[in-house]
C-alpha cells in the first residue's frame, strides 16, 4: 500500500463561546480563578431590545479572573471572526496593563495558549515560588 500524505485535522472556526469555554478551562488547570464575564446587558421585554445594565462598565473583558497563589488580575477579550475590539475595551486591557494585571487579546484558543506560555504562566504557581 502506498503511503500518502495526511492533511492536518480542521475542526473549523470556533465561536466566541467555544474559545471562552476552552481558555477557562485552561486557566483552571494552571492555576487561576476565572469565569465569563456576563457584558450582553439586560433584556427588556417592553422594547424587545438588549440594553447596557445600569451598573456595569464598557470595555470589560469577556473572562476575568485572578492567579490564585498570588491574586495576580487577569482580563481577557475574547473576539470570534470579524469581531474587532472597541475603544472602550482597549482602554480596559490597557489600564490592567498598567495597573500590574495581565492582559489578553483572543481571537482562537491555540493562539491564546502561545501567548500565555510565552510570558511563563502556563507553569501553576505557588507563593513559594512566587517569592523567589
Amino acid at each position: 500500500m502506498k503511503a500518502t500524505a495526511q492533511t492536518p485535522l480542521d475542526f473549523g472556526t470556533l465561536t466566541a463561546e467555544q474559545i471562552t469555554s476552552s481558555i477557562l478551562g485552561y486557566l483552571h488547570a494552571h492555576g487561576f480563578t476565572a469565569w465569563a464575564q456576563p457584558n450582553r446587558g439586560e433584556y427588556d421585554p417592553t422594547t424587545q431590545r438588549w440594553r447596557p445594565h445600569p451598573n456595569a462598565r464598557r470595555g470589560v473583558p469577556d473572562i476575568l479572573g485572578f492567579r490564585r497563589a498570588d491574586g495576580k488580575f487577569l482580563g481577557v477579550e475574547v473576539k470570534a471572526g470579524r469581531d474587532q475590539l472597541r475603544t472602550e475595551q482597549i482602554d480596559f486591557l490597557n489600564e490592567l496593563k498598567a495597573a500590574g494585571g495581565l492582559a489578553f487579546v483572543a481571537r482562537d484558543f491555540a493562539h491564546f495558549v502561545q501567548s500565555f506560555e510565552r510570558r511563563g504562566l502556563h507553569r501553576v504557581a505557588t507563593a513559594a515560588s512566587l517569592n523567589d
